[in-house]
């Protein structure tokens, strides 16, 4: 009689994509668009917002909003109707993250850290749930919902033993020279809100947003321990091992972060806006 051996292997689940919500976003976003330019444009506002920013990921798993950063940004609207507007932004947001600040056991012995400027240009179609006229003794509040599209640039750093260094290109996950994750990257944007117009110019409004990021690198933290040698070899820089495992002890292929689930990064702004009024064309002379 003979025997046959059989290996069984994992079979790996895989979540959906963050692509998915994404490209949901951006099909809403251009049906919103053609929909809204039925309607003749009424008017631009214009003015800016500022407020803290909070980061979630890897080294910050359990939405901990204590340590937020600062956060600010240009706003133009076209005002299409009392209903509908299309916003242009350009963002910046503070965001970092600190496993020492939590008490979690594998978050105290990874020990790792991260901070980075975030620049952002997006776009967003805003959707009023009340009519909204400023100067109208009714019409003057209303809350809303807003989605789009967003870009972005981020570089992630962090400190060690009194050295402060860029992330990305150290390949702190073993990435090959010339493959590192790109800085830039494309978001979905979800935002919702409240405004109210002081008059029939000055509109004050409070605005709740999240990205839907297509990385997970923002903190810089995916998947698993590479070989430190390794790559303090590949980089040229004696460093590199530090920054990608502060312990320095043998994780190799060990996890390191969550790759399934994506970064994000998130703000509340409070916004001054200026309504311009209508863009009339002017009577024709007789």
């Amino acid at each position: 009689m003979t025997y046959r051996t059989i290996i069984l292997k994992p079979i790996r689940f895989r979540k959906k994509s963050n692509h998915l919500n994404l490209k949901l976003i951006i099909s809403l976003f251009i049906f919103f668009i053609c929909l809204s330019v039925s309607y003749g444009q009424k008017g631009i506002e214009a003015g800016g917002w500022i407020g803290p920013s909070v980061y979630f990921g890897d080294l910050n798993p359990d939405y901990d909003i204590t340590h937020p950063g600062i956060a600010g940004g240009l706003i133009v609207k076209y005002v299409f109707n009392d209903r509908i507007n299309l916003k242009f932004g350009a963002n910046y947001l503070y965001v970092h993250g600190d496993d020492l600040r939590y008490d979690n056991n594998f978050q105290q012995q990874r020990g790792l850290n991260f901070r980075s400027n975030v620049w952002e240009l997006g776009s967003e179609l805003e959707f009023n749930f009340f009519a909204f006229k400023p100067g109208d003794r009714e019409k003057f509040f209303t809350p809303f919902l807003s989605a789009g599209i967003g870009l972005f640039k981020f570089e992630p750093k962090a400190t060690y033993q009194g050295m402060t260094k860029k992330l990305r290109m150290l390949g702190t996950e073993g990435q090959n020279i010339g493959e590192e994750y790109a800085s830039t990257k494309f978001a979905g944007i979800i935002s919702g809100g409240f405004k109210y117009a002081l008059n029939n110019r000055w509109i004050l409004s409070l605005t709740a947003s999240t990205r839907i990021l297509t990385t997970d690198y923002l903190d810089d933290v995916s998947t698993t321990y590479p070989d430190l040698l390794v790559i303090e070899s590949l980089r040229n820089d004696p460093d590199a091992g530090l920054f990608s495992d502060p312990t320095e002890n043998s994780y190799v292929g060990k996890q390191r972060g969550d790759s399934v689930n994506k970064d994000s990064y998130n703000y509340i702004g409070i916004g001054v806006t200026y309504f311009f009024g209508g863009l009339q064309c002017p009577d024709i002379s007789k």
